[in-house]
């Protein structure tokens, strides 16, 4: 069975299980005398559109590349400090928690806590005073709610419901349900950042942010229920809890005040429906939903079963011989679930923790970090055959295009459109740096890359799918990135190169002093050349712009391209520069090697710079750079330092770690990635790079096994994707393709 299973209930969120439909999240925790299960909505966000005004300028962005390329590095940034950044993206919010209490409970014997992969759904078993307790929790797709059902073979149980908000709220007298009321905050500040007011909200009655409703309507097969205002008060041997949530949000460019939706009424609407269908039937809907996505494709890498073992326990014994392949292959189930779960159709995309968050001030806000790990959320999509799972990041970038286009007029004076390090539910564009940005905010905030990258995911959908329609009618956005990348091209000494702007996150050091702007960096250059080749396809295949293709191709002819080392190494800014963290977590100038293309076998100059940039990187970093660098390894050829690095992104982290920042990456005991703390893109950066290893899309079709690890000889994949709409499915023996399948 494909299941993540533990001896004792959850103490933590990273030992809690998820479950989720796309819009509806919830962790589940097992617990005997005192269920907990925190609930979340992905429209719940911090603000309002417009709530935070642009504040750079383009004057700005202009004196600061004078002041780089007359070689003022440290002045230039300082501009770019004072003068381009704006305030922090909103803040991904929880909803509430929900709290099931058992006053009669007894000790547990035979307790098992176990989330079931293929069939979507989340079960606590144990016996207690001779009877069995059983539940099951699952989030229904089809229906939008939250089911659970608790059930014994032994009498009649009491049970006291509960439901709390993290924010202001109201309770509703509703007959038969319990619901709250609740509104979300109009300011929500980073952890990171220390102020004496970092959660704000308006007067409830005058909110400007959104506002929400959380509602739960029991169902008792046999015994009796009785709903009051603040609990619902069971006692049954057999009874369901239906759970929904719902906001007004209405789109990422209308206010809230002027929102139509009731969100109490959408919630009332969709239980009292689920309720009519019953559990059974709801049930048999949600995994008629859920199959036909999960069952697409499926692993087995052979070698010894530990399954019996609970998954924490598993984690801990894979470290000293690094032999579990039966875990990698749940890790690679693991994060396709987990896409399913928290990215469907008509939903908001993956944020840093997909949809699951408990904190009102969540790392890094739980917010769209788009100068990689948005991007990594869906790196598993098309290879592992949930493209319809991509759509909430297609829908997301239409938006952000809409945005991006008035920051690029206004901050550039190019056309087409930009974002940057950051965005939210609001679609934010700028780049951002608080209220009182600090000289350091420079080396992440000002990157203007990101729409590129963020585009190429168009591209790819139309590769993998051939789907000529959904090119057409994104080809405005795609055509937008790549014309702001264009425009931003700079001739230097008959050549173009890329302007002011930097590495992500990282700084090299220049007299003595840590500094962040370049010119030309690697990334800069990278997505350049990917998003330009891609729009010069695009406009052939749709036998339009014709004019604006040419121009890119003659950018591309005169774009000058990587740099090379004295290590021969390829090169991360314009020039070569003392590291102060020479292992550092992003791996920016590798772009073209992952997930661009770039850098190949047929550019084998840069190919072997590539290689020795990884080496000296080293195969450790926080949890979703150890996952990026499986999948450039996977594309180097390289599969040894790949399981190297799976590996390292194996490790346990003990649960207690929870929210701290810092140290190396692994799993906690659920098998969410910890950077630390968790971020979702590392468990999705894993499943892509498994898929990697075993198939890639060549020149000339499907490349099988192009990077398999020594300790994976044998084994059999059903179902991946190439480029062209190819699937794929094969068995292999001793490293060698035995059988494959049409």
């Amino acid at each position: 069975m494909k299941e993540l299973w533990y001896k004792r209930e959850a103490a933590c969120f990273e030992e809690a299980l998820p479950v989720g439909n796309g819009n509806l999240g919830a962790m589940v925790y097992g617990g005997v005398k005192r269920e907990k299960i925190s609930l979340n909505e992905d429209t719940l966000w911090s603000g309002f559109p417009g709530a935070k005004g642009p504040l750079g300028t383009h004057e700005g962005v202009a004196e600061g590349e004078r002041l780089l390329h007359a070689g003022n590095v440290k002045q230039a940034e300082k501009v770019v400090w004072e003068k381009c950044l704006s305030e922090w993206s909103a803040a991904y919010q929880p909803a509430g928690t929900l709290w099931i209490s058992f006053p009669d409970a007894g000790e547990a014997e035979d307790y098992r806590r176990s989330l079931d992969l293929e069939h979507a759904a989340a079960q606590t078993v144990y016996r207690s005073g001779g009877f069995t307790f059983r539940r099951e929790a699952f989030a229904s797709f089809p229906d939008k709610v939250i089911a659970l059902r608790f059930t014994t073979d032994g009498p009649q149980a009491k049970a006291v419901v509960t439901l709390e908000s993290p924010h202001p709220s109201r309770p509703v007298a509703e007959d038969g349900v319990l619901a709250l009321r609740s509104i979300a905050p109009v300011y929500s500040a980073p952890s990171y950042f220390a102020c004496d007011d970092p959660i704000r909200y308006d007067p409830f009655d005058e909110n400007r942010a959104l506002s929400y409703a959380a509602a739960v309507l029991p169902v008792v097969m046999n015994g009796t229920c009785r709903v009051e205002e603040d609990r619902i008060e069971i006692e049954s041997s057999d009874f369901v809890l239906l759970v929904s949530l719902a906001t007004n949000f209405e789109g990422f460019d209308r206010p809230p005040r002027e929102s139509r939706i009731q969100p109490l009424a959408v919630c009332l609407e969709r239980l009292r429906a689920a309720a009519a269908l019953g559990y059974d039937a709801l049930r048999e809907r949600h995994e008629a939903d859920y199959r036909p996505l999960f069952d697409r494709v499926s692993l087995e890498l052979g070698g010894e079963d530990r399954s019996s073992l609970p998954t924490d326990e598993r984690l801990r014994e894979n470290e000293k011989d690094h032999a579990d392949n039966g875990l990698a292959v749940l890790l690679f189930d693991y994060g396709r679930y987990l896409m399913i779960a928290s990215s469907r159709p008509g939903t908001q995309p993956s944020n840093l923790q997909g949809i699951w968050n408990e904190e009102l001030r969540a790392p890094w806000s739980s917010n769209y970090t788009i100068n990689i790990n948005t991007e990594m959320n869906y790196w598993p999509a098309e290879p592992c055959a949930l493209p319809e799972c991509h759509e909430p990041l297609f829908d997301f970038i239409e938006g952000l295009a809409q945005n991006g286009e008035k920051t690029a007029s206004r901050l550039y004076h190019c056309r087409g459109w930009c974002s940057h390090h950051n965005s939210d539910l609001w679609r934010l564009s700028e780049p951002v740096g608080g209220p009182n940005p600090s000289p350091e905010s420079v080396g992440w905030a000002y990157w203007s890359s990101s729409a590129g990258w963020l585009a190429r995911d168009l591209w790819q959908h139309y590769e993998y799918t051939g789907d000529l329609e959904f090119l057409r009618a994104h080809w405005g956005t795609l055509r937008g990135a790549g014309l702001f990348l264009l425009d931003r091209l700079q001739d230097s000494d008959g050549g173009l190169i890329t302007p002011m702007s930097t590495s992500p996150e990282n700084r090299y050091r220049l007299n003595g002093e840590l500094c962040c702007l370049s010119e030309n960096c690697a990334v800069d250059v990278a997505i350049t050349m990917d998003v330009l080749s891609a729009c010069v396809q695009a406009a052939r295949v749709l036998g339009t712009d014709r004019a604006l293709a040419g121009q890119m191709e003659t950018a591309l002819e005169t774009l000058k391209g990587y740099t090379v080392g004295s290590k021969e190494q390829l090169l991360e800014w314009s020039r070569e520069f003392e590291e102060p963290e020479p292992h550092h977590r992003h791996l920016s100038p590798l772009y073209g090697v992952y997930p661009g293309r770039s850098v190949t076998e047929q550019t084998p100059e840069w190919f072997a710079g590539a290689e020795t940039l990884m080496r000296l990187r080293g195969n450790d970093a926080t949890g979703w750079g150890i996952a990026w660098k499986i999948n450039v390894w996977a594309r180097l050829k390289n599969g040894e330092e790949a399981k190297e690095c799976l590996d390292n992104a194996m490790r346990f982290v003990p649960a207690e770690t929870g929210c701290s920042y810092g140290g190396s990456g692994g799993l906690y005991p659920n098998l969410f990635d910890a950077h630390p703390p968790f971020q979702i893109d590392g468990n999705f950066g894993i499943t892509a790079g498994i898929a990697e290893l075993l198939v890639q899309s060549g020149p000339d079709g499907p490349v099988l096994l192009p990077a398999l690890p020594q300790a994976w000889r044998s084994g059999k994949v059903h179902g991946l994707r190439v480029k062209g709409g190819k699937s794929v499915s094969f068995s292999w023996k001793d490293g060698r393709v035995e059988r494959t399948d049409a």
